[in-house]
């Protein structure tokens, strides 16, 4: 009896582990995506190591934020954390996140204002297919692009991200576009 519970357990024990964190639902239960099908994602454990291999310092900044679902797409990596809007994770107001998010201009009395931050900074709020989407990150000053997607019937929220190498930056926006212009939220 001892044996045969043992064998029962030992496939789901090692199993590879392909969605993590609390109440995240895998994309394909709200959503359709052509460049992210459920075939083609990565382990936790391999996204850890290619988000090693593209930046050694993000990966100590984001251990312990490992969560959602995984994809490696032309060398980035594509983070997609997928919830159900509930009072535990309500709907965003994309306005206020933006604006709360955007670096500010330094002021420092008698010197010319330093806007160095706020030129590198992009951030966009527009509709696409059937949801409104905020994109946002520094264009040359970070190895991540991120972006917030909820759908127009406020049942999903997808907070997505890809890590890119500095110098492949524009590629990762291009991904973004890409992504958005193929996800279409379930009815």
């Amino acid at each position: 009896m001892y044996i045969i519970s043992g064998l029962g357990i030992f496939p789901t024990a090692y199993a590879q582990t392909y969605l993590q964190g609390t109440n995240v639902i895998p994309l394909s239960d709200a959503a359709h995506c052509d460049l992210l099908p459920i075939n083609t994602r990565i382990t936790a454990d391999n996204a850890f190591l290619k988000l090693k291999q593209i930046d050694p310092k993000s990966v100590e900044e984001n251990v312990n934020e490992m969560i959602g679902e995984y994809w490696w797409i032309d060398g980035m990596l594509v983070t997609m954390i997928t919830r159900s809007i509930t009072p535990d994770w309500p709907k965003v107001n994309l306005y206020k996140r933006q604006k709360a998010e955007a670096p500010e201009i330094i002021y420092v009395t008698g010197t010319t204002p330093d806007r160095t931050w706020v030129n590198d900074y992009f951030s966009e709020i527009k509709s696409v297919n059937n949801f409104e989407v905020l994109v946002d990150y520094f264009k040359t000053r970070s190895n991540y692009k991120s972006f917030l997607v909820q759908d127009n019937k406020g049942k999903f929220i997808v907070m997505g991200t890809i890590y890119v190498k500095k110098q492949d930056a524009q590629k990762a926006h291009e991904l973004i576009d890409l992504i958005l212009n193929s996800l279409y939220f379930k009815q």
